[in-house]
């Protein structure tokens, strides 16, 4: 048997013979004359969540997202050869030790009435959190050639500027969908003109796992998606007529209902002028008059205790979900749209105008058996940028009415379905309408479904280091303050805004250096009142100060002051800031302070400042020379704290919770 000193000494010789050996990659043979190529990506984070201070009596999901630890790992595989190229990624989610219902501490808050919530509560919110699961989550083969690409599988798609149709990996937000079935491209050059055309038809398939809270979405089961994770019967406490408890067992139910879409666009380009068509059928699965027609049976049986139980039968067999948003109250849904694209106007500037309908039909039955009516929309987008000396100008219009967001069929309802439903994944959708503003606006309501608007940015350049720039944004919604799905033009929905900010571009120690700074001011009235309904004022900075030789010093972050008195009295401020000590290309060293006085940002706080520290490493390898730099090619380290908060980008949004713990990231590529 080996000691413990020994095989530490060959862990160290191993490790060090690594180092010195060359990197080589897997031994493939050609085939047929044509040369293998395999290329592997794996990313390893191991995170352990102490207690992030975000505790609400009210809910038991802010008391079962502490302590615990969590392993999640993420295989990427390609083989290339000839024109074929094999893709798999393998997802995996491990939590050990996973939080649990019957915790001593939980346990106490119950039994103390500290929390407002029963342990069966707490039971239900982790039916379908922190659950291990190893599936296949992309799988495709492409063929290639010059004028055809066709793929069976996962593939990402876009449908002009996202109106019709867009689903791609949004790091960011933790989403990555993508269609799972065929897609073909054509493209051919006929001298005079070239036409491409673009079809493909699927189911969706957005990531089974949330890693920011634990949760799994559920498929209610589709021949594509084989090996996918399932639910599982949930039991519970129940109590019969005579007030005896009872061991009572819901089946397994659904929380996404898997959708099927067809799409296409052809695309012609004739002496500098680029014409599109594009179109996407959204199809829905729905048990909601099956549903409906067990319920009515129920409620026909007598006995109270079997009622309930054929109610489980009716909900495990015919999953419903309760949602208000018009666009999952249809079962089709129809959005097209046509193009026109001049991409060099005199190699002075560009124009492009989008103009896209929608049509929402088969609504689904309320309890009544009355169907949700039809709805019918239309959106117009322009884009145009002109340059000249050091003056560029860009301009971006919308005008949308009735255009909603091709919204996921998930049981996103935080209150509806507890043990089964997902309300983290409310931001996945197949469409992305642009919304002719920062990226980083956090939208109100469903500002974009019944909005006018653009924005007019104007930068100029002093010489190649030096530019200032501004824009001023402005935009009238009837969809910002209550949901509007009829799009009605009354001055009490309505909602005036003005979005303006300026900044610079200093580029300097022979463009080594930079400084990128701006601030802005947004504001929105509401327009029957003239109060305000939103503002905000911001900094934001990304500063870099070159020291010497590969050294460099970067300070990132923003800092905002925030209003909105529907639903808090007063201002509050938030921000993050950070700052990074930088080896090019290999390490750099990085500590952060966020900070809140939010309502609520900790328990027992109201108006004071919560402080958020934190601190991290980050190395890469640099290059792919020996076995070692493969293996560890980038490893970052993550300790401490972050405040919880909306993150958008480009109008898509999610909540994240606050974190206090530690994570450790290792990505290799061979």
């Amino acid at each position: 048997m080996c000691s413990p000193l020994r095989l530490v000494r060959s862990c160290l010789t191993a490790t060090l013979l690594l180092a010195a050996s060359p990197a080589a990659a897997v031994d493939l043979p050609n085939v047929g004359g044509e040369p293998i190529s395999l290329d592997v990506v794996n990313t390893a984070a191991v995170s352990y969540h102490f207690d992030n201070r975000n505790d609400d009596r009210r809910y038991p999901s802010t008391h079962l997202d502490d302590n615990y630890g969590e392993i999640v790992d993420r295989l990427d595989a390609q083989l290339n050869w000839w024109r074929l190229q094999l893709g798999m990624r393998l997802n995996g989610s491990f939590y050990v030790p996973r939080p649990s219902a019957t915790d001593i501490d939980l346990q106490r808050k119950v039994l103390n009435n500290e929390v407002s919530f029963k342990l069966d509560d707490a039971a239900r919110e982790l039916h379908s959190r922190y659950l291990t699961t190893v599936y296949p989550a992309k799988l495709w083969l492409t063929y290639t050639q010059p004028g055809i690409e066709a793929t069976v599988g996962d593939f990402y798609a876009q449908l002009g500027r996202g109106l019709v149709f867009s689903v791609r990996k949004m790091d960011e937000l933790a989403i990555d969908t993508t269609v799972r079935g065929g897609r073909l491209v054509l493209d051919k050059d006929f001298q005079l003109f070239r036409l491409e055309a673009t079809a493909f038809a699927g189911q969706m398939n957005p990531l089974r796992v949330d890693d920011a809270s634990g949760r799994r979405l559920h498929g209610d089961g589709s021949p594509l998606f084989f090996a996918f994770p399932g639910a599982s019967d949930l039991a519970t406490i129940d109590f019969d007529k005579s007030n005896r408890p009872y061991n009572a067992i819901e089946g397994a139910r659904a929380n996404y209902l898997e959708d099927t879409v067809l799409g296409g666009r052809l695309e012609a380009s004739v002496k500098g002028v680029e014409l599109a068509a594009n179109g996407a059928l959204l199809l829905r699965k729905s048990t909601t008059e099956e549903f409906n027609r067990c319920m009515a049976a129920a409620q026909l049986i007598e006995d109270i205790d079997v009622r309930r139980g054929q109610g489980r039968l009716c909900a495990g067999e015919f999953p419903e979900f309760v949602n208000n948003a018009p666009e999952r109250q249809r079962n089709t849904i129809r959005t097209f749209s046509g193009s026109v694209s001049i991409p060099a106007i005199a190699e002075r500037g560009d124009v492009y105008v989008e103009v896209a309908g929608q049509q929402l039909r088969s609504g689904r039955p309320d309890r009544d058996g009355e169907p949700a009516k039809d709805l019918s929309g239309y959106a117009v987008y322009l884009a145009a940028n002109g340059r000249g000396g050091p003056l560029a100008v860009a301009l971006e219009g919308k005008h949308y009415r009735r255009f909603f967001p091709l919204s996921a069929n998930i049981d996103v309802s935080p209150l509806s379905n507890p043990g089964f439903n997902a309300p983290e994944f409310a931001g996945v959708a197949y469409n992305q309408p642009p919304t002719a503003e920062p990226i980083y606006v956090e939208p109100i309501g469903s500002p974009n479904v019944c909005v006018t608007g653009g924005r007019a940015r104007v930068d100029y350049r002093f010489n190649r280091s030096a530019a200032i720039y501004a824009w001023l944004g402005r935009y009238v919604s009837f969809s910002e303050r209550k949901a509007n799905e009829g799009c009605e033009t009354d001055d009490s929905l309505r909602t005036d805004t003005w979005d303006t900010a300026a900044g610079t571009e200093v580029d300097f120690d022979g463009r080594r250096s930079h400084v990128r700074a701006w601030a802005g001011v947004r504001q929105s009235d509401a327009a029957d009142t003239g109060d305000v309904f939103y503002s905000e004022g911001y900094v934001r900075y990304d500063i870099v100060k070159h020291l010497a030789g590969a050294f460099s010093l970067q300070a990132q972050g923003n800092s905002r002051r925030r209003y909105r008195p529907e639903n808090f009295e007063s201002s509050w401020v938030e921000g993050d800031n950070y700052v990074a000590l930088q080896w090019s290309p290999h390490l750099a060293a990085i500590f952060g302070y966020e900070y809140t006085n939010a309502l609520g940002c900790a328990p027992g706080k109201s108006g004071e400042l919560c402080h958020y520290f934190n601190g991290g490493l980050q190395w890469k390898a640099g290059s792919r020379e020996t076995v070692l730099d493969q293996v560890v090619d980038t490893v970052q380290l993550f300790v401490g704290q972050r405040r919880a908060g909306l993150r958008c980008v480009s109008g898509v949004c999610r909540n994240f919770p606050p974190f206090e713990g530690a994570r450790l990231e290792l990505v290799s590529r061979f």
